[in-house]
């Protein structure tokens, strides 16, 4: 019969079952077997088209399932009634699947430039977990995370930001929006109130306000929270960068740290310290944190992995104070851990083997000399629309706009040239945009910048 006047693709990754039912399905819905027709036999099949018995019966079989053909006893198989156009009319209707598309190495969202993450020292940790760890592997893990981890990260906290825990008070989490939702859910009970810098990381207030808390916005000063205002808002819970507010790049000084600690003190509050990225700074030191400087007593301490590894490797961190971990404890079996276990035995490897530290030299480096080319290339272009400002750390700078430009133009047509400039959600008489770089390569860094220099330009309000 036609239908089986096919060959196979042996390069194909379909089994031939597959290959001989679609060749089958087809023939029926184009009309080549009329409906009660028998189909052949599954020992012509197999002879003429020199398959195993079972690979035809599979196919058949499928076509039984989806109701083609059925199966009489002592008969065979054979073409089931049923409405082949309105079928058909469905079939050519129907949704495709597009191919993938090209893989994009930045295109306009965060990213690091190709080259600087050692992928190289990363896959040897990898290997090691998957070659010297596999009992290990076939556990569930801990939900709180991996106690190896949790030892590596109370180490390097203390070296690199004076920061001091025990592993037992550190959670891990797949992104800080996670660890956040944990921590409101293990809040309630203490608190339905917390202030949030304004501006500031609008999708961590989200993320609260989705718990049913009640947001304050607590105005950010030039040089950081404004402790004033915090003290009239009346809440017992705040969110604060100090060593690099986002997005106005501002470092809160020494005196308003211990005000603010103080506050803390007097009102029995907790302060979540965001320190996402503080240890990629340019000129002078670190700034110690906040949890340091209070011995941890009052300060909820949030760190990531993404921005000092690369964005795909989404592990972040919180540390608490010990007198709210039996409110953790209380919610943390209703959770389970969002974080791949392979992926945090292969960090604390990478960490304890001293990789983690040499990435960090490496990093500190180029992204150094990638912010010098950048400040460079903006006072060269000396920009009549705007300003660079917060430019001291991180691998983000903001630009300070005139009134006269339009920003969502700006936005829109950067994204078009696979620039990367956010805005700040929900910020009054906003006028700034975060330029995040860390994916532009030193070569293209004076382009970049004159783009957004006739971006903005040709976004000026008429």
């Amino acid at each position: 019969m036609i239908g089986y006047l096919m060959s196979f693709d042996e390069l194909s990754s379909k089994p031939k079952y597959m290959q001989l039912y679609e060749r089958v399905k087809k023939d029926i819905l184009e009309g080549t077997f009329s409906k009660g027709d028998k189909l052949p036999s599954v020992r012509t099949v197999c002879k003429s088209l020199g398959i195993s018995k079972a690979t035809v019966e599979n196919a058949y079989n499928q076509l039984m399932l989806e109701g083609f053909v059925e199966s009489r006893p002592k008969s065979g198989y054979f073409i089931v009634d049923f409405n082949i156009e309105g079928f058909m009319h469905i079939a050519e209707e129907g949704h495709t699947i597009p191919p993938p598309k090209a893989v994009e190495v930045c295109g306009g969202q965060e990213c690091v430039e190709e080259g600087v993450f050692n992928f190289a020292e990363w896959k040897r940790a990898v290997n090691h977990v998957l070659e010297y760890q596999t009992g290990n592997l076939l556990s569930a893990g801990d939900v709180q995370g991996e106690y190896v981890l949790r030892y590596e990260i109370a180490k390097f906290m203390l070296q690199s930001r004076g920061v001091r825990c025990q592993p037992d008070q550190i959670i891990v989490g797949a992104g800080i929006q996670v660890l956040l939702s944990l921590l409101a859910a293990s809040l309630r009970t203490r608190t339905k109130r917390i202030g949030f810098e304004y501006p500031g990381f609008s999708k961590g207030m989200y993320i609260f306000e989705d718990h049913g808390y009640e947001t304050v916005k607590i105005p950010v000063e030039t040089d950081g929270l404004d402790v004033t205002a915090l003290e009239s808002s009346d809440v017992k819970l705040v969110y604060v960068s100090p060593s690099h507010q986002y997005p106005t790049g501002s470092v809160m000084p020494i005196k308003k740290r211990m005000q603010l600690l103080e506050w803390a003190s007097r009102k029995d509050a907790y302060i979540i310290e965001d320190d996402y990225d503080s240890i990629l700074r340019y000129e002078g030191f670190p700034v110690p944190a906040l949890q340091g400087i209070s011995n941890g007593e009052s300060v909820v301490y949030a760190g990531s992995f993404s921005k000092l590894l690369i964005p795909a490797l989404r592990i972040s961190f919180l540390i608490l104070p010990e007198k709210l971990m039996p409110n953790f404890q209380q919610i943390k079996t209703r959770y389970s851990q969002s974080v791949s276990k392979i992926e945090q035995l292969a960090l604390a490897e990478f960490m304890s083997e001293g990789a983690f530290e040499r990435h960090l030299r490496r990093i500190k480096k180029i992204y150094g000399r990638k912010n010098q080319l950048l400040v460079e290339a903006f006072e060269k272009a000396s920009p009549p629309h705007f300003k660079l400002v917060g430019k001291e750390s991180g691998i983000h700078v903001v630009l300070a706009f005139d009134p006269d430009v339009d920003l969502q133009k700006v936005v829109e047509n950067a994204r078009k040239e696979e620039i990367l400039l956010e805005g700040v959600e929900e910020f009054k008489d906003n006028r700034i945009l975060v330029f995040s770089y860390s994916g532009v390569s030193d070569e293209a860094i004076e382009s970049v910048v004159l783009k957004i220099v006739e971006l903005t330009k040709d976004a000026l309000k008429e």
